[in-house]
Formats: structure tokens, sequence, C-alpha cells
């Protein structure tokens, strides 16, 4: 259903929508009206063309019948009248001479003649003419008399008195005959010059109403030659109207059946105005079911059909329509049906009645929310809680009132052993099985979650979190995850540490109680693992120092409370001096020197320990460029440095500014940092190598001590803890170490260091075990670089041996 198969509704829901236009109308109407005005334009300039040349003609024809009338009017009659009396006198002449019957009959004749224009002089145009002068009645008068006067006289014709008298009273009226001839003629003449300027004036008005007519006849041209550009133009543009109004036309119908969400439109009586494709869709409707007119409730009865959820679900969405439609109030809802889907539905109401509405399928999305709130609050690999839900779940239990609770941190031990042996895919096998051992020992209403990495945290309230209770729950989860774990192609063992902190009064929060099981879960581990402890208020006390240590800890290197002691170390072949360890110091204006062990973890742990060491390795450099070319410089390297920025970089970098040669340089790292990205590790090894610096294994023996790390990378030293040199004496096992420690050092190449030789005894141990260098405090304790001149006072200063 599209929107343009809706013609039956209100201009309304047109002005909304658009109505379609309809070109063809619209360029058969504009082609019509420019053809009839261009027609129209001819037939008048035609009709106007042919008024001008008839009235030309009617002029010219009127002029010719005033020439004529103006000559054969007033003067042409007083004209004939002179000559017929001139001829009347020749035929008195005449019959004078013959005395003939003719010329009497003659005679007779133009007497008559003359007397019958008399009376046409008297009568008319001329009558009026002759009576406005009196000279010329007169003179009509006296020509009247001497007829009168002629009449008795033509019966004594024959008697020469009477011919004689009759000659001579026509002769009296030549001159009065001469005068009315004149002035008919003058008068004549001058009706025809008036006659003539009025036909001019004529003949002008005419000719400007001609050109005037050709003017307007040439503007109507003009004006139907514009006009019909403007037509074609508008033509053009109701052509370019059309292609642009079809293609917004398409556009719309495809935007408009390719919505995600289903349209609907209805009016005031609830039928459908127009839907799109997916609006059917939706609801199953049959083809054409969705027509222009349809009540709403035809679709709810079509859309429902048998099912009695999804029924009750389209008739729930149908009765909140009515309610908006009734108080023309706009909302979004969502509506479940029969089918488990959810149907976001916009209900807008329209200005003039009626409502649109969209309905879209929103399953997958609350199905993917659903997840994602999930997701935020568990651990995506144990599906356990995870530490977001687990404080939000502590700050709830410590907001009630009188609820006992209790929080277990628990830690996995040799965890990172079955990651680096086993893979991190039996890593992650062995979490979700200790996760499912965990639960197994919680009672209903106990929280677990992974905080995590290998950390877990229990979370007990009520009568669980009584102190017996707690100890008996830290003691099975230890029981039950010292069992081994039965991985899909591997047995792997390990134990956990466990932490307990109670909340008291003084407990502000959940951030304190989780400190304290982490103190008390550092005290677990400190016991030798497998274990659990409570905490106690010393632990606190304890916390408190560590934070202030650190907060010392953080300026100490801007204070330069800083320092770097050498110790020495012996080459025990050739018994001279090979070189110096630099060990940090820190000396505190109020603690005094505090030890190493006590600030290392602490700077490791917070990443201090990545600008101290950086400072440690330049400030060595610089010393050791400063002693003689054979003695090297031994630098502790942090496994936190490895992971804290370009290691190898940094090195390059001292080695330039300090103009220490690379060979001189050897960096101390233990086995802690390989554990954490060997792989990594094992690369920036490489590039230290590749700058011609030595690498030493330090403390070998103690930790994880894999026999991996020596394949993956050719250290070329490897140093014996101090734990195996003291105990050589005393204890078969500890000489053994050290004799196959060095054993193995030599079949690789590789210098075995002793550390901690205290006594000469030990130092001839390790001597016959096979160890090629040692250092302790039988050859010096560690000195600042300003009291080692000493060692320098011979070329190669050689070991003297003392019991």
């Amino acid at each position: 259903m599209t929107i343009w198969s809706v013609p039956w509704r209100g201009r309304w829901w047109r002005q909304a929508l658009g109505e379609r236009k309809t070109p063809e109308r619209w360029r058969a109407s504009a082609i019509s009206a420019g053809a009839g005005v261009q027609i129209f334009s001819v037939v008048a300039a035609i009709f106007l063309g042919a008024g001008a040349v008839y009235a030309s003609y009617l002029i010219s024809v009127r002029q010719d019948a005033l020439g004529k009338l103006s000559r054969y009017n007033i003067a042409w009659t007083t004209g004939q009248a002179a000559q017929e009396v001139s001829r009347l006198q020749a035929a008195i002449g005449g019959f004078s001479l013959t005395r003939g019957e003719v010329e009497r009959d003659t005679l007779e004749t133009w007497l008559e003649i003359v007397e019958s224009r008399v009376s046409v002089l008297r009568t008319g145009e001329t009558g009026a003419f002759i009576r406005s002068h009196v000279e010329l009645v007169r003179a009509v008068d006296q020509l009247e008399a001497a007829i009168e006067a002629a009449k008795p006289l033509l019966l004594t014709l024959d008697d020469p008195g009477s011919l004689a008298q009759l000659m001579g009273k026509f002769q009296q009226i030549n001159g009065p005959m001469a005068r009315l001839t004149s002035v008919a003629h003058a008068h004549g003449a001058d009706l025809s010059a008036r006659d003539t300027q009025d036909l001019d004036r004529l003949h002008w008005t005419f000719s400007r109403l001609l050109i005037g007519l050709i003017a307007c006849c040439l503007a109507l041209t003009a004006t139907t030659i514009w006009r019909n550009r403007l037509l074609a133009r508008s033509n053009a543009e109701v052509r370019a109207r059309d292609v642009e109004l079809e293609r917004q036309n398409q556009l719309f119908e495809a935007a408009l059946n390719n919505m995600s969400q289903g349209l609907g439109m209805f009016d005031t009586e609830h039928r459908l105005i127009v839907s799109n494709r997916r609006f059917s869709e939706i609801f199953h409707l049959p083809p054409g079911a969705a027509r222009p007119g349809v009540h709403a409730a035809e679709l709810l009865r079509l859309k429902s059909g048998s099912v009695e959820m999804e029924r009750k679900g389209s008739e729930s969405a149908w009765a909140q329509h009515q309610r908006l439609a009734a108080r023309s109030q706009a909302s979004t809802f969502v509506q479940e049906d029969g089918e488990g889907r959810s149907l976001s539905i916009s209900h807008q109401p329209l200005p003039e009645g009626g409502w649109v509405t969209t309905y879209e399928d929103v399953t997958e999305n609350r199905k993917a929310e659903a997840r994602i709130r999930h997701l935020a609050n568990h651990d995506a690999l144990t599906s356990l809680p995870n530490r977001r839900y687990f404080t939000t779940r502590l700050e709830e239990a410590l907001h009630q009132a009188g609820t006992q609770i209790a929080v277990l941190f628990l830690d996995l031990d040799q965890f990172k052993n079955v990651n680096d042996t086993l893979g991190h895919q039996a890593g992650d096998e062995l979490l979700c099985s200790a996760a499912g051992r965990i639960r197994d020992c919680l009672r209903d209403g106990d929280l677990v979650a992974r905080l995590g990495g290998d950390e877990f945290a229990v979370l007990v309230q009520g009568r669980g979190a009584l102190a017996e209770n707690v100890e008996a729950l830290a003691q099975r989860i230890i029981e039950s995850l010292g069992m081994p774990f039965e991985l899909s192609k591997y047995q792997a063992s390990v134990g956990v540490s466990v932490g307990i902190a109670t909340a008291t009064p003084r407990t502000c929060d959940g951030d304190t109680l989780l400190k304290h099981a982490d103190m008390a879960l550092y005290k677990a581990k400190g016991a030798g693992r497998g274990t659990y402890r409570i905490f106690e208020d010393s632990m606190a006390a304890e916390l408190q120092e560590r934070i202030g240590l650190e907060t010392d800890l953080r300026g100490a290197l801007e204070r330069g409370e800083l320092e770097l002691h050498y110790q020495p170390l012996l080459d025990l072949t050739s018994g001279q001096l090979s070189g110096f360890e630099a060990l940090l110091r820190w000396k505190h204006p109020v603690r005094g020197m505090v030890s190493p062990a006590d600030f290392i973890p602490v700077a490791e742990e917070t990443g201090l320990i990545v600008p101290i060491g950086g400072w440690v390795l330049r400030q060595a450099c610089t010393d050791a460029a400063k002693f003689p070319e054979f003695t090297k410089i031994a630098v502790n390297i942090s496994p936190v440095q490895f992971a804290g920025g370009d290691l190898a970089e940094l090195v390059r970098d001292t080695l330039i500014q300090s103009g220490l040669a690379a060979s001189r340089l050897e960096l101390e790292i233990t086995e802690s940092a390989l554990l954490q990205d060997s792989e990594a590790v094992i690369g920036t090894l490489h590039r230290l190598r590749a700058l011609g610096v030595r690498t030493a294994l330090d403390d070998f023996g103690t930790k994880y001590s894999s026999l991996t790390y020596l394949r993956s990378f050719p250290f070329d030293k490897i140093k014996i803890d101090q734990s195996f040199v003291r105990d050589m004496a005393v204890r078969e096992d500890c000489l053994a170490i050290v004799r196959s420690v060095a054993q193995l050092a030599a079949r690789l190449g590789m210098t075995a260091t002793a550390e901690g030789v205290e006594s000469g005894a030990q130092l001839e141990q390790v001597r016959e075990a096979g160890c090629t260098e040692a250092q302790g405090y039988f050859f010096g304790r560690a000195e600042p670089a300003e009291k080692l001149g000493r060692w320098f006072g011979e070329v190669r200063p050689r070991l003297v041996v003392t019991n």
C-alpha cells in the first residue's frame, strides 16, 4: 500500500503528506492556453489591419465625393444660370438676324430654361445662399423681372423695336449675373477649402488611428510572442517539476516501504489512511488487507486470528491507542504479543484528529540490552557477578541496619603456573571449575563474584557472617579448591588463600571492607598460602603505615632522597674485581634509611617503580662511565618496567647520554618478569642483546624456576639466590642445588654468580660448586660512588681471602 493509493479522504492528510500532482493535466492546460492566445492574437491582428485599410479607403472615397459635390453645387448652379442667360441673349441675336421659325423656337426654349433656372436659384441650398446676400437677391429679382418683361415681347418679335427692347432687358442683367456667379464661386471655394481641411484632419486622424492600430498589432504580436515564451518556460518548469515530483514520490515510497518500523495512519473514525509494507509484515496481514478505509477493528481481527495470547496482546495495544486518541496524547510504549515479540509502539496525534503510529520489533534489542545488563554485572568467563555488581550488593547490605556482614577475599595459589605451563585455555577452564566449587560451598543467599584474574570474593550475611561460620566456610573452600582439577587434557592442582573481614559499626563503606579482606589475604599468603586469615586492627595500622609510605615515596625522587650504593662483584677465576651491582637506597628525613624490602614492593604495586627505575638506570650508567673500563655495572630491572614503556629505547638513550659502552651494562631481571607476558619480555630482551647489553637471570632457584626461560632466551648470567648459599654448609640439598645450577650455567655458556657470600667457607664452597662469580658482605657492603676509590687503587684489584 502506498500513500498515493488513498484518493478518497480529506484535504488535511494530503497537505500533511503531499498530494500527488497531475503534470499531464498541467501541461495540457498550459499548451491549450498558449495556443488559444496565439490564435486570438493573429485573428485580432488581421481584423485590426483590415479595419485600418478599410477606414483609409473610406476616407479616400469620401474625399473624392466631397470634391465632386463641391464642384457641382452652388457655384455650378449659378454658373449654369449665367451661361443660360448668355445663350438666351445669343438666341435673341440669332433671331434678329434670320427671323426664322427655328430661331424663334430656340429663343422661346432658352427663355423657358432661364425661367426654370430662376426657380432653382430661389430654392434649396442655392436659394439659401442667395438669400444670405442682398445684392444676389436683387440680381435674381432683376433676372426674373427681365423674364416677365420678355414674355409679352415674344408676341411682337417681328417688330424691330420689340426685339431691341428684348435684347436690352437681358443685357441689363449681365452685370448682376456675373456678380452672382462670382460670389457663388467664391463661396464654393471657401466651402471646398474648409471641407478639404476637414478631410485632411480626418485623414490624419485616421492615419494616426491606423498607426496606432499597427502599433497595437505589433505590440499584441510581441506580447503574444513573449507570452508564448513564458508559456514554453512554464511548460519546461512544469515538466521539470513533474520529473522532480516523480522522483520525490519514488523516494518517498521507497523510504516509506523500506522503514524498519511499520507505519499506520488512522483518521478520526479509526479508519486506515495509509500504511507501509512493514506494517503488514509485522501484523502478518494478508495481501491487500491494509487498504485505505478499513477500520482498525477489522485489522485487529485479521491480525489476531485464533491465537488467544496474540489476540490479547493486540487488543491491549488497540485499547491503549483508543485511550491516547481520546486524550490527543502522544506516547511511546512497549507491548508484548503472543508470539514472544516485543513491539515498541509510538503514538502521535494529528492536528485535525486521528493519529499516526509506528511499530518496531525490538525483541532482539531487548534481548541484547538484557545481555548487556548481564555482562555489565557478570563475568563473561565464569558467569559469576563481577566486581561492579559485588560492590553494589555490598553497599546495599551495609545500609541494612542490624545485618551481620562478612567478606571473604580469595586468591588462587599457583594459578600462574597453570596458565604458563598448560596455556590460557586450561587456565580459563580451571577458573570456571573453581567458580563452581566455590558456589557449591555457599548457602542460599550468599554471593560469590569474580573480581578479576584469579581473585574471587564472597559476601555472607546474617548468621553465616558469624565468626565460626565464616571460618568454617573458608575452610570448606580451601579444602574444595585444594582437590585436583580434571581439565579436558590435563590434571592441575592449585590452592587458595583466603582473607576474611567482618563489618563493624566503624566500617564506613564497602571499599574499606574489601581492603580489610585484602589485607587479611596478604597475611594469609605470607603465612604460606593454602590458609585463611581474619582481619585485625593491627593490619589496619599496617595498612595506614603502608599508605603513608606510599605517600612519602611519591615525592622522594623529586626531593632527592633516593641514592645509589654499589656492591662489588668478584671474578672467582681470576680473583679480581669484575664490577658492581647498583642497589637503591632511600634516605628519608624522618624515617631514616628505609629498607628496599619495604618500599620496592610499594613502588611496584603503585607503578612508581617506572620513573624510579629510569632514574636508577641513568644514574648508574652516569656513575659507571667514571669507573675504570674493566668494571661493569649491574642494574636491577623490575617486571613492572617491562610493561611501563619501551625499556629497550630507554636503555639505548641512557647509554648515548652517559657515554657508557653497552658491553659494560648488565641488566638483572627476575623470573616474575617473564611470567607476566613472556613473549613480550623475550622480545625486549632480544632488542637489548642487539644493543650489546648483557642480561642476568636474578634470584634463580626461587619461585617458579622454569628451565623454559633458559631455553627461550640465552642469558649471559645466572644469579643463585642467597638462601641456597647461606645453607650450603648445613644442608646437602642446598649444596646440590648450587652445584647443579653452576654446572647448568657452565654447560649453557653462562656465568654463575653466587649471592650472599658472607664468609671464607662459603666462598670456598661456591668456588668448588663451580660458581665463577660471587658477591656478598664478605667482599664488602654496598657504598656510595664517592667511597669506591679504594677499589680502583690497583689496575685490577685482586681478591684477598681471609677467614
